[in-house]
């Protein structure tokens, strides 16, 4: 059954609209990420029409919030000129951020707090900053006496941290993001080649839906200093990857290297790889081609209850059966999403073969794949059949697309929506996976 208003209505979503998404580094670099969610959420009042008063609030979903923008949900708010009475509250669920902001405003209407809801996911990985450990020693602690001592600061305990890094590792089992998408091809015998196979089908799917313009509707282009960003950026950089998918299988595995041999990996992580090394036969898995890139960009939609939409006219493009959220340990990370999809199906009252389309999020081709192959051993359902029958991911996924952390959310909803709308199927589930082990599901049922 549809989760419903206090009077018996469908929570429905309205104009879904995100950037392109940038490289980081790159195209949107200049944009603190307020910047590129404000664009967003003025997008969907542009193309609606309808006036900000009716608006209750704002939800914004973000992982890396800067002391610029303290609750950025406030400050886009008031930057976009939203009523100073509306609410506006930033929520943070690592990558699942995104989904975490669409749930929070469907809660709302379920609730009766109110009946139209403008949600944004932002993110802009290129802004992300290093910063200063060890000042809140009497000597460091402003920046007049770090300053005037610079040259001891380091000498006297202070230490640079760069937040990407240390954001992407995990901070109790101490693996980053790269290591459980490995972790995930050792325990679920993916081979590189596997993901190798994956990371292209992605990058086709994408390339050639953009090529298509099917993206375009749901896209604003972003003028910047060198002229303005039309398409998504890294894929768009990687053409040659589409055209020559042998590249995939030139690119260097992570974790047997100079840097750390797969023997040692299997021994450092030895607690949370289910299966035993063999040598000459245990093969490292992940590139940096079967991994996404990092990105910059943002997305806005309206959650509302269908009465509210109707009165507005605002034109429903999907309403939300249910979602799950689940968590398994940090060192499985991306594995979660099997047992989301699973809660999200089960709220809904549905049978896995009544699903009829998927968008899995790919962090990293191995955690989509370990998801599936998950989703078989726990529940019995062949989700990589339905890979192969083109029922996941029809317009390419993170691997080519990007993934701009908390902004992702709204990007696979927008994939949802255009997948259902092309193929005209009455419902689809999305999922994404984030640091921590968290899994997160949302179900859409076509209007």
């Amino acid at each position: 059954m549809l989760l419903k208003s206090p009077k018996g209505e469908k929570l429905v979503i309205c104009e879904p609209v995100r950037t392109p998404i940038g490289q980081a580094g790159k195209s949107l670099s200049s944009f603190e990420s307020y910047e590129l969610g404000t664009l967003a959420l003025e997008e969907i009042f542009k193309r609606s029409g309808i006036e900000k008063k009716h608006v209750d609030g704002i939800v914004a979903g973000e992982i890396g919030q800067s002391s610029k923008a303290p609750n950025v949900a406030r400050v886009m708010a008031v930057k976009a000129n939203l009523p100073l009475q509306s609410t506006a509250v930033t929520v943070a669920n690592n990558c699942v951020s995104g989904y975490e902001a669409v749930v929070d405003g469907a809660r709302r209407l379920i609730t009766g707090e109110g009946e139209l809801y403008a949600i944004v996911g932002l993110e802009s990985m290129s802004r992300f900053g290093f910063y200063l450990k060890g000042t809140d020693q009497a000597k460091f602690s402003s920046v007049e006496k770090l300053k005037k001592n610079w040259n001891e600061a380091l000498e006297g305990g202070v230490d640079i941290v760069d937040s990407v890094e240390e954001g992407l590792t995990d901070p109790i089992r101490h693996l980053n993001m790269a290591m459980t998408g490995e972790v995930a091809a050792q325990n679920y015998a993916l081979k590189k080649a596997d993901l190798d196979e994956y990371a292209y089908e992605s990058y086709r799917k994408a390339y050639e839906a953009i090529k298509a313009g099917k993206y375009r509707p749901y896209q604003l282009s972003v003028k910047h200093a060198d002229g303005s960003l039309e398409d998504d950026e890294y894929i768009m950089t990687k053409t040659g990857m589409v055209e020559n998918k042998d590249r995939f299988a030139r690119a260097s595995v992570i974790f047997d290297s100079k840097w750390m041999s797969l023997k040692e990996f299997y021994d450092k992580y030895k607690d949370w790889i289910t299966v035993p090394y063999q040598e000459g036969k245990s093969e490292a898995a992940v590139t940096l081609f079967n991994a996404c890139p990092r990105s910059d960009g943002s997305g806005a939609l309206f959650v509302a209850t269908e009465g509210k939409a109707r009165d507005l006219g605002l034109k429903p493009v999907a309403a939300i059966k249910s979602w799950g959220m689940y968590g398994v340990d940090p060192a499985y990370m991306g594995i979660g999403m099997a047992f989301a999809m699973n809660k999200a199906r089960e709220v809904a009252g549905m049978e896995w073969k009544d699903i009829e389309g998927y968008e899995i999020h790919e962090a990293f081709a191995a955690t989509a794949l370990g998801s599936m192959r998950e989703v078989k051993k726990s529940y019995g359902f062949d989700l990589e059949e339905a890979n192969k029958a083109g029922k996941v991911n029809p317009h390419g996924g993170t691997l080519a697309l990007g993934h701009p952390l908390g902004a992702t959310g709204i990007r696979v909803i927008i994939n949802q929506i255009m997948h259902m709308k092309e193929k005209n199927l009455s419902n689809c589930l999305g999922t994404i996976c984030a640091g921590g082990g968290v899994g997160g599901a949302i179900l859409l049922e076509a209007i």
